[in-house]
């Protein structure tokens, strides 16, 4: 490569040229390397056995030089390493691990090899070159600047320390911008001596809880003297962050600019690297199509000797047959491929796949199991083993085995917890649970409980009663009279929770059941949420016009609202019901209650309105309003 191109710095990152660095023009030697292959006797794939001992120097450069152009440079750092270990006094060897180095941006160790190389070979400018770049990948400008410059007494011709002192000088020249347009890095100084610094770095997000920050502090009072610390400084964010705010407050259309252009090269970037992976693409679908159609002209007689290649062959031809639903013809293909190789237990599980579709449980089973039994005696992939037991729970639950299905579930998760496997579990336990739950009804049973209950309630034994109904619910949860029982039970020890909750369900069983909406309008009484219990106690009476508690009830909640006193609570509750809220915004209800206190005439004609009336006094007992 020749050199990176520098870019517009328009923020302090850009300003540290963080992502643009200069890399060598190009690396010495170009003799393509070789390599050698190594098979692994337990595994059928192999891997490039690199750097062999018996390279020479040349030969280890060759290697990193095409390693280089490939852009693996970590590769190339190590063949580069390996040469120096066989002649350390080859300034090329140390100039080529450089421009390595400054390809993974690990600029310090780049810098470190150039100084060796130019000390070796004083009089060779590509080693200032070198270490330019370098420079330069750290942030030190005026370092990098010095550094062209001395290597082009040594080399005034060579392009690769031209470029380098233009670019460095550019960069330079538009970072450096003061009010005045004054240029030179005391212009940065200037900039950190605003008498707003403090007001600046306040008002900017990112730095606000950096002023009382003391470490931070000191850093900006110390570029404030110095300005050349400023490119040491830029790998912390809020230097960074500083930096562009102050060039903002100084120049902001020049910033806005910079902005822009930082825009239009991050969007050029983004339609290249779109395009790059759009290709990227459509070389894999290639490449796919291509092993698609070389599979489908291949025949057995192409793997003689080679079972597992045969094995996976027919697997292949089975996976193609499952997507189209062509179960039997699947089934014939894994079959012949498990025969070819019993070892590739992968086929087993796939085989199990199709078991399942066809509804042949117990074969699906049978074939999970021998997978498993396969896999670990040949130490086969986790994963295969996981799925093994996974497609087993599934076949279980099929067959109404929850139990067992739970203990497949949980097997596969010792092997790979996967989400969807832990899903599954959950859903069979639960269904282990309704189960037993469910064999465990019997009406019976249930009605005996309750009526040793109601016993236990006349003798006023209500914890023990409360206990004794526990029982009788769970022998029948759908007899909503036992539920009302046990809110009684509730009632008398004064948990008025548990009591309305145990109405809610008696309620939800039966919602015309009275004594349930007595029981709870009792409780939402306790509870000072009296507009509920008045719903509750009229929903009774609408029932049962003679309902002695729900009539009870209502004088109540009457004798609340004629009171003349005023419950916080109750008030507070009342405000949270949504019901009331929208009574409360309601224009008609409002111009009823003004009237009621400016004209009372006017106010009692509308009371004539069941509506609005029905409304009042909903508010009256919710405290809202008071009638004493």
């Amino acid at each position: 490569p020749d050199t990176m191109s520098a870019t517009n710095p328009c923020n302090a990152e850009q300003f540290a040229c963080a992502n643009r660095r200069q890399l060598p023009e190009a690396l010495h030697g170009s003799e393509a390397p070789h390599t050698q292959r190594i098979h692994l006797t337990d595994q059928d794939q192999s891997i490039d056995q690199l750097w062999p001992d018996t390279m020479s120097a040349d030969e280890l450069k060759a290697k990193g030089n095409a390693a280089f152009a490939e852009k693996r440079f970590q590769d190339a750092i190590d063949a580069f390493t390996q040469a120096i270990a066989v002649d350390g006094s080859n300034h090329v060897f140390y100039s080529n691990r450089s421009a390595s180095y400054a390809g993974l941006h690990n600029y310090q160790s780049a810098l470190d090899d150039a100084k060796k190389c130019v000390t070796i070979k004083p009089d060779w400018g590509k080693g200032y070159g070198r270490e330019g770049a370098a420079y330069h990948g750290l942030g030190m400008l005026e370092k990098a600047k010095e550094t062209y410059e001395k290597g082009l007494t040594v080399e005034p011709e060579l392009a690769m320390l031209k470029n380098g002192l233009a670019e460095v000088e550019q960069e330079l020249k538009k970072m450096q911008v003061d009010a005045d347009g004054n240029v030179g890095l005391d212009a940065i100084g200037k900039l950190f001596q605003r008498p707003d610094l403090n007001e600046i770095i306040a008002r900017t997000p990112q730095l606000v809880a950096s002023l009382g920050d003391a470490e931070f502090m000191k850093t900006v009072e110390s570029i404030k003297q110095n300005p050349n610390l400023l490119p040491g400084h830029l790998q912390d964010s809020r230097i960074q962050a500083l930096l562009q705010a102050l060039l903002i407050q100084n120049n902001p259309d020049v910033m806005q600019k910079q902005e822009e252009a930082m825009m239009r090269k991050r969007k050029e970037q983004e339609k290249r690297e779109e395009e790059e992976k759009r290709k990227a693409e459509e070389a894999k679908k290639q490449k796919e199509a291509d092993d698609k159609a070389r599979k489908a002209a291949m025949t057995e007689n192409d793997f003689e000797g080679d079972p597992r290649g045969l094995s996976d062959w027919l697997k292949d031809k089975g996976n193609e047959a499952y997507k189209g639903k062509k179960f039997d013809e699947a089934i014939g293909f894994y079959s012949r491929a498990i025969d070819a190789d019993p070892a590739n237990v992968a086929v087993l599980t796939n085989r199990a796949a199709v078991r399942f579709e066809q509804t042949q449980y117990d074969e699906c089973i049978a074939d999970c199991k021998k997978a498993v039994e396969e896999g670990r005696a040949k130490h086969a992939d986790f994963k295969i083993i996981a799925r093994a037991f996974e497609r087993q729970g599934n076949a279980l639950v099929k067959l109404g085995k929850h139990e067992e299905a739970a203990k497949a579930y949980s097997d596969a998760l010792v092997e790979n917890r996967t989400k969807e496997v832990e899903k599954k579990l959950k859903e069979c336990e639960k269904a282990i649970k309704e189960a037993k739950a469910k064999a465990y009804i019997n009406p019976e049973i249930s009605a005996a409980e309750k009526e040793k209950g109601n016993a236990l309630v006349k003798e006023g034994n209500f914890v023990q009663a409360k206990a004794v109904y526990d029982e009788a619910i769970r022998r029948n949860p759908k007899d909503h009279t036992i539920y009302s029982n046990r809110a009684l039970c509730y009632m008398k020890l004064m948990e008025w929770p548990s009591a309305k909750m145990d109405c809610d369900k008696a309620l939800e069983i039966d919602p015309k059941f009275v004594r349930a909406l007595e029981r709870r309008g009792n409780c939402y009484l306790m509870l000072k949420e009296t507009t509920k219990a008045m719903a509750d106690f009229q929903k009774g009476l609408d029932i049962d016009p003679n309902n002695q508690g729900c009539l009870q009830g209502m004088q109540k909640v009457n004798a609340t609202m004629y009171s003349g006193q005023r419950d916080e609570q109750s008030v507070a509750n009342a405000m949270k019901d949504p019901e009331i809220q929208q009574i409360l915004q309601d224009p008609v209800i409002n111009n009823v209650l003004r009237d009621l206190q400016a004209n009372p005439a006017a106010g009692q004609a509308a009371l004539k309105d069941p509506v609005v009336a029905e409304r009042i006094q909903k508010l009256a007992a919710a405290g809202i309003l008071s009638f004493g």
